[in-house]
This record gives structure tokens, sequence and C-alpha cells, in this order.
């Protein structure tokens, strides 16, 4: 089976964490809400990967705060094919910028986290989520 590692950030601004919605249809988990990440890169230090991505990304600067978490999980990759993920959970401290959405995206939002049970967000965040102890 092929593994794939990514970086998942929690990007925070404020009481709200910055979440995107996928465009209806689209796999593995259609028409939900999840956090921003990106590929880990073996020896690449990981507050540059994510400051990278999210800049190129969103035209948005963050700052990594922590790394806290591992999570891992088997499903269908975006190209049909069933693959083990490794997720690095990180929090990120918005610094400045406006967001924009992204292609392939249908909206990005900062979602007030006493408000984030009322979105339907992908398993793997709702397990984040519950961590971090933004829900129960």
């Amino acid at each position: 089976m092929e593994l794939k590692v990514l970086i998942i950030a929690v990007i925070r601004k404020g009481d709200s964490i910055l979440l995107r919605k996928k465009p209806e249809g689209s796999p593995p988990y259609k028409e939900t809400w999840y956090l921003f990440g990106c590929d880990f890169v073996p020896g690449k230090d990981v507050g540059e990967t994510i400051q990278a991505h999210m800049s190129s990304l969103l035209d948005l600067s963050v700052k990594l705060t922590s790394q806290f978490s591992w999570d891992t999980e088997v499903k269908q990759d975006i190209d049909g094919i069933t693959k083990q993920f490794i997720y690095l959970d990180v929090l990120c401290d918005y610094v400045s910028g406006d967001v924009r959405t992204p292609a392939g995206v249908e909206k990005v939002e900062w979602v007030p986290v006493a408000r984030l049970a009322e979105y339907d967000n992908v398993p793997p965040s709702v397990v984040l989520f519950k961590k971090l102890g933004y829900l129960q």
C-alpha cells in the first residue's frame, strides 16, 4: 500500500480557524469542510513548508507555533488509489494577508471554534478538533 504523509495546519486567527469547503462531488468526503495542508517533504523544515504553501495557495502569511500530534487514516486518494495517510498536525497563527479562494475549493471561511459543530467536517478534522478540545 502506498504511503502519503501530509502536514495538516490548524490556522488560528483570534477565536477562529480557517476552513475550506470541498466542491460538490469531490472525493473522498463529498461537500465537507476541512483544514489546509500540504505534502510533508523529508529534510525540509515543517514551518517553512507550510508557510510557503499557504503563501502560494492563499496569499496568506502564517507562523508555525507547534507540532503536536500524528494521525493516520486509510482511504482512497483523489487519484482513486487507496493509500495509508499519515498526518502531522500543526498549529499556526495567522500573520497577515487577505484569504482568497483557490482553484478546486468551493469557499474559504474563518470559522469561530464555538461554531465548528455546525459544519460537516471531514472525519480526520473531527478527530483533531476533539484532541484540541474544540469539539466533544
